[in-house]
């Protein structure tokens, strides 16, 4: 290289300035603390995003709808939904669906995902308008078909499901987002 001419990369001073910001940023990004265990029913994460949980359970799950970037709510595990009267809700449920682990999909795995969530102190932790009233329940009416009745009336009850992530049986039995010892959800991986 001639005298007086620059290289093309980031010289070592550079180099060491910006190393040292890196570390600096992630110091700083780590020391707000852990919490070693939260309220019942709250993922503890090292993470300090609320919600940065629903990044995997929307990968590895599905819900009963999703949203497309209109905002508008369109057909997952469910493919068509009606109101039978304004406290019931009726699902028909996607013919043919298989969990990762083999298990076939159908309304007693979407019930038991509801009534596992349901039994949590806190369902939602993004915030409680997203919970059920403790006393609405799903009803397995054949393979493919739920009632979800409810006790009051909830035109965000559809909605809301977008919130429910459903897991095979194995998931629920075996691992779970609550620990089986604890009955607490800061999970047990």
């Amino acid at each position: 290289m001639r005298a007086g001419a620059r290289s093309a990369g980031p010289s070592r001073r550079r180099f060491s300035l910006l190393a040292t910001a890196t570390a600096f940023a992630m110091a700083a990004a780590g020391s707000g603390g852990a919490r070693a265990a939260g309220p019942d029913n709250t993922v503890t994460v090292v993470d300090p995003s609320p919600v940065n949980w629903l990044s995997i359970t929307w990968n590895t799950m599905e819900e009963a709808n999703r949203v497309d970037f209109k905002g508008l709510q369109q057909p997952s595990l469910a493919e068509s939904w009606e109101w039978v009267d304004p406290k019931t809700l009726k699902l028909n449920l996607r013919k043919g669906v298989v969990f990762q682990d083999g298990q076939k999909f159908d309304a007693a795995a979407f019930k038991k995902a509801f009534d596992k969530v349901q039994s949590w102190k806190s369902p939602h932790p993004p915030g409680s308008f997203l919970n059920y009233d403790k006393d609405d329940q799903m009803e397995v009416v054949d393979d493919n078909t739920i009632l979800f009745k409810m006790t009051k009336p909830d035109g965000a009850a559809f909605m809301k499901l977008r919130g429910m992530h459903v897991g095979s049986n194995a998931f629920w039995d075996k691992l779970g987002f609550v620990s089986p010892t604890k009955q607490s959800a800061e999970g047990n991986w």
